[in-house]
C-alpha cells in the first residue's frame, strides 16, 4: 500500500508489506522476544483482521501552517513536534477524515490562533475525533492551551449542521508545556461529552478520557477469546483490573456469577457504572481506584477470586500488584497486553511467584504497524526449589 507522507509519518511501519505477510513477522518477532526471556510458550497464529484499513477509531491531529500560511492538520513526525499534512489517511474512516478536513479549513478561515511549543503562545493545540463504528457517532475534542476560545461557537455551529454524526463536542484546557495531549479540564460545547458504541452485543458509552480499544471488530475478537482462554463457571467471581469502561467485565457477566472491576480514573467508572445500567447487567460492580493498591488490600484481606484479568497500560503492571495477585492463589489469570515486550517482562515475574502460561493468542489490533495484542492464561504450578550452594 502507497502513502505519500508514509516515511515522514512512521505511524504504519508495514506500509509496504502484503497485509496478509504481516502476521507471520508479527508471530515471529514475539516468538523471538519470548525465546530471550526464557519463556516456553506455544504462540498460535496472529488472529487477523477482516478490515484492516480505515479502522482507528480514536484519531489525534495537530496543526501547522505552510508556506503560504494556509492552515494544515495531521500526525506528528515520530519523536518531534513537527505535524506533517495527513490528509486522507487510509487507517481512519471516511467520516473522520471528513471531520478532519473540514476543522482544519474553518480553523483557516476563522484565523483561530495555533499554539506553538517553541514559543509556548497561540490557542488550539489538537484536535481528537473518537468515532463509534456500530452506531456512526463522532465526539470531537479541541486541545486549547486557554480557556478563552474565540469562534468556537461558530465552530461548532458549522460542524454541527454539516455533520449530522457528530453527538458532542468539548474543549479540552492544556495550559502545561508538556507533549501530553490532554489536561484534566473540560468544557462542554455541544452534546453530554459521550458516544455510544455496540459492542460484543453490547452498548458502550464512553467520553474523552476514556480507553477504548482502537479496532472495533479486532476488539469483538479479542473479548470473545478471553472468554473462551477463561472458560467460566457459573459460581466463579471474577476480578476485572485496569477494567477501563468496563467492557471486559461486562462481557464476561452472563458467564459467572460476580464481576468486580477496578480502574484508577474515576470517569471511566462512571461510564462504566453507566454501561452496566443500560445492559441491566447487575452481577457486577466497579470501584475507582489503583489496580496495583486494590490488589495489595485483596491480598492483605484474602479475598478470594477465582478469575483475574488484567489489561494494564503499555508500561505492563508493576511487581507489586504481581505477587498479590498470585498470594490470592486463584485458579486462572488472564494477561491481555498491548505491548509483548512488557508482557514477557512480567510474565517471568508472574513464574516466579507460582503462575505460567502455555499458550499465547495474537490479535492483530492494529493493522499496517509492528504492535500486537497478546494474551496468555496463566495457570498454577510449582516452582523447581532452587539448589543451595
Amino acid at each position: 500500500m502507497k502513502c505519500p507522507v508514509g516515511k515522514l509519518c512512521g505511524g504504519c511501519e508495514y506500509l509496504p508489506i502484503e497485509y496478509a505477510k504481516q502476521g507471520a513477522l508479527k508471530h515471529q518477532a514475539v516468538c523471538d522476544l519470548l525465546e530471550q526471556n526464557k519463556l516456553h510458550l506455544n504462540v498460535n497464529p496472529v488472529h487477523m483482521a477482516k478490515s484492516p484499513v480505515s479502522y482507528r477509531n480514536k484519531v489525534i491531529y495537530g496543526f501547522a501552517k505552510d508556506r503560504n500560511k494556509k492552515v494544515y492538520s495531521g500526525l506528528y513526525v515520530p519523536k518531534s513536534h513537527r505535524v506533517i499534512n495527513s490528509k486522507g489517511c487510509k487507517m481512519q474512516p471516511r467520516i473522520v477524515n471528513e471531520i478532519l478536513d473540514e476543522i482544519t479549513t474553518l480553523v483557516d478561515s476563522m484565523k483561530i490562533q495555533l499554539y506553538s511549543p517553541k514559543t509556548g503562545t497561540g490557542l488550539l493545540r489538537h484536535v481528537m475525533i473518537r468515532y463509534a463504528k456500530a452506531t456512526d457517532q463522532v465526539m470531537v475534542v479541541f486541545v486549547t492551551a486557554a480557556r478563552e476560545f474565540p469562534s468556537r461557537k461558530n465552530l461548532v455551529n458549522a460542524l454541527r449542521q454539516k455533520f449530522p454524526q457528530i453527538k458532542t463536542i468539548v474543549q479540552n484546557v492544556n495550559s502545561r508545556d508538556t507533549s501530553i495531549v490532554m489536561q484534566d479540564q473540560t468544557l462542554l460545547l455541544y452534546g453530554d461529552g459521550k458516544i455510544t458504541d455496540e459492542l460484543c452485543g453490547m452498548k458502550i458509552t464512553f467520553d474523552s478520557s476514556s480507553f477504548y480499544q482502537i479496532h472495533h471488530d479486532q476488539c469483538e475478537v479479542l473479548y470473545n477469546l478471553a472468554k473462551e482462554m477463561l472458560d467460566l463457571k457459573p459460581t466463579d467471581e471474577v476480578l476485572d483490573t485496569y477494567c477501563g469502561v468496563g467492557t471486559i467485565g461486562l462481557s464476561l457477566a452472563d458467564a459467572c456469577k460476580q464481576v468486580t472491576g477496578v480502574e484508577i480514573n474515576k470517569q471511566a467508572i462512571e461510564n462504566a457504572r453507566f454501561n452496566a445500567k443500560q445492559n441491566h447487567i447487575k452481577n457486577i460492580r466497579f470501584l475507582a481506584m489503583d489496580s496495583t493498591r486494590f490488589m495489595q488490600e485483596a491480598a492483605r484481606n484474602h479475598k478470594p477470586y477465582n478469575a483475574i484479568i488484567l489489561d494494564p497500560p503499555r508500561a505492563g503492571t508493576s511487581m507489586e500488584f504481581i505477587k498479590s495477585a498470585c498470594s490470592l492463589k486463584p485458579e486462572k489469570i488472564l494477561y491481555i497486553s498491548c505491548d509483548p515486550k512488557t508482557q514477557a517482562r512480567d510474565l517471568r515475574q508472574f513464574a516466579q511467584n507460582g503462575y505460567r502460561g502455555q499458550v499465547m493468542e495474537l490479535v492483530d489490533m492494529f493493522p499496517y504497524t509492528k504492535h500486537v495484542e497478546s494474551l496468555v492464561l496463566l495457570t498454577p504450578y510449582k516452582p523447581k526449589n532452587k539448589k543451595r550452594r
